[in-house]
């Protein structure tokens, strides 16, 4: 039994580097870290000048308000989502990572992704790095993944003709740790269709 898990591991992990999709890691697996025992599922995130916002289960209600601050609503017109977090030593430091990938819907038709990478420092959540995002229909993040230490994004392409709403097109991207910042290694980067 043990001889076909390494097998299928191996298999998986060659698959992520050279076939189509790279694997996501949301099991247990791993060295455990402070990141772990965080519910990033049930917390509170601060959204810029929004503020806080607080999720159950992943998600949160929420309404804008005149002074463009969020505020929670039981059935408000916009929402916070917040996608199971993904972990990995992203910046090669020996202390595990998480990756947060999230979409607020301001009640409108706009649709923001957005891509946030935190730590433990001395007890504490640390941001350490963002991977922008974008409108759902151009720039907006369609997939995240880990590949080894690096985030892969797919990532909402208008194409001539498309409507605002529905890129046809998209772009695989990879960001890896490099002299101490995220960055994205544009010679990695792949347009793909549907």
């Amino acid at each position: 039994m043990r001889r076909i898990a390494v097998t299928t591991c191996v298999v998986l992990t060659a698959c992520a580097h050279g076939g189509d999709a790279p694997i996501a890691n949301h099991g247990k697996a791993g060295p455990t870290s402070g990141v772990r025992a965080i519910d990033w599922q049930n917390r509170t995130y601060v959204l810029d000048e929004l503020g806080p916002v607080t999720v159950k289960d992943g998600q949160a209600e929420l309404a804008i308000s005149d002074d463009n601050k969020a505020v929670s609503a039981g059935a408000g017109n916009g929402a916070y989502h917040v996608e199971p977090p993904l972990f990995a030593d992203l910046d090669g430091d020996g202390v595990e990572d998480v990756v947060i990938s999230s979409v607020l819907s301001t009640g409108g038709t706009g649709q923001f992704s957005d891509i946030r990478i935190y730590t433990m420092r001395a007890a504490n959540i640390v941001e350490l790095a963002a991977i922008p995002g974008g409108d759902r229909g151009d720039g907006g993040i369609r997939h995240v993944a880990l590949d080894g230490n690096a985030v892969i994004v797919d990532r909402n392409v208008l194409a001539e003709g498309d409507g605002v709403c529905c890129a046809s097109g998209s772009q695989r991207e990879r960001w890896i740790w490099r002299s101490g910042e995220l960055v994205e290694d544009v010679a990695a980067r792949r347009a793909r269709r549907p």
